[in-house]
């Protein structure tokens, strides 16, 4: 008993012994990391610096025109460095003012609730908003809250599958861009009224058929896959564009003179018109009804000019594309 006694105090005392000079050297590294984050906090980082206003106009250029809800390309990304970098971002309306709501799996409840938060933070700003949805016969309870703000709408981007667009009828007074691509026929036809702003608008072959415009107004036109029959009666109306490009759709029994206007289609501000998916052996056929005395630059795949290329009056520049089995390359050249 007293040898093991004697034993442990022994033990003791070598523990004491080797713990004493590591608590020495541990307060000594303690004193060198006190020192360094003093010198740490006393730092100031040059954009800690900036004034808020320049660090809140930094950030507007932080998103695309159609950032995510979420992710690393998110602006709620910002919010996440700092205190005061979070304070910032949430007290920049136009941060908010942007957004893309895709629905692709069953979190639908969560992003409308993220939209319905950006949208209040959006204040007043006008909206650039893109919705991708491939679900059937989706309507405005997909996305009320999105709906509710459509006169805040400047920039508006349809993907979607079978959309009633009645569930977006409504006035839109500072709409300026429009693109819609509706994988199936909407079953009603949406007439766009109240768009006094609207200029540049894109649809695909379905909503080419879904929606009636105020065609006079547009300087930009970009249709996709729709047929002659659809696209010439557009074209007379639009009579202050700029810029056009046409992806030509086949109709059921092919391009037929029977498509071709009864009138010249006079397009007397049309700087460029861009041309895919012409037959070449009808192509001037399908441009012989234009009456272009501005263009500047026309664009078209090389096998449009087929064996006698059509002549067009007056100096333009022609981008020809040219295809190969595995790419696409362009040559310019100036013609008459």
């Amino acid at each position: 008993m007293v040898a093991e006694l004697r034993a442990h105090r022994s033990r003791l005392a070598d523990l004491e012994a080797q713990i004493l000079p590591l608590e020495r050297k541990l307060s000594v590294l303690r004193a060198e990391q006190a020192l360094l984050q003093e010198r740490l906090d006393s730092y100031k980082y040059p954009v800690l610096t900036l004034p808020n206003e320049i660090t809140s106009e930094i950030f507007k250029h932080f998103p695309s025109r159609y950032p995510p809800l979420t992710g690393p390309l998110s602006p709620t990304r910002l919010t996440h460095i700092c205190r005061n970098w979070r304070e910032i971002a949430l007290a920049t309306p136009a941060l908010w003012s942007a957004f893309t709501f895709f629905d692709h799996s069953n979190s639908i409840e969560r992003k409308r609730q993220i939209s319905d938060i950006w949208l209040k933070r959006s204040s007043s700003c006008p909206l650039a908003i893109s919705i991708t949805s491939f679900r059937r016969h989706v309507g405005c309870e997909m996305f009320p809250g999105i709906v509710a703000h459509r006169t805040r709408w400047e920039h508006l981007k349809l993907y979607v599958c079978g959309l009633d667009l009645s569930t977006i009828d409504g006035p839109m007074p500072l709409l300026r861009h429009l693109d819609v691509e509706l994988l199936e026929k909407s079953p009603t036809v949406l007439a766009f009224h109240d768009v006094p702003l609207l200029r540049t608008v894109v649809l695909g072959h379905y909503a080419s058929a879904s929606v009636i415009l105020p065609w006079v107004q547009l300087t930009s036109l970009v249709l996709t896959d729709v047929g002659p029959s659809r696209c010439f009666p557009i074209l007379q109306q639009t009579t202050n564009l700029v810029h056009c490009e046409l992806e030509i759709g086949i109709e059921d029994d092919g391009l037929d003179v029977a498509y071709l206007p009864e009138r010249n289609i006079t397009l007397p501000y049309l700087d460029s018109l861009v041309l895919t998916n012409v037959d070449g052996e009808a192509v001037h056929v399908f441009l012989n009804p234009f009456v272009v005395p501005a263009l500047r630059r026309l664009t078209l795949e090389e096998e449009f000019l087929g064996s006698s290329p059509h002549q067009i009056a007056g100096p333009i520049y022609i981008e020809i594309q040219l295809r190969t089995a595995g790419s696409a390359h362009h040559r310019r050249k100036k013609g008459a």
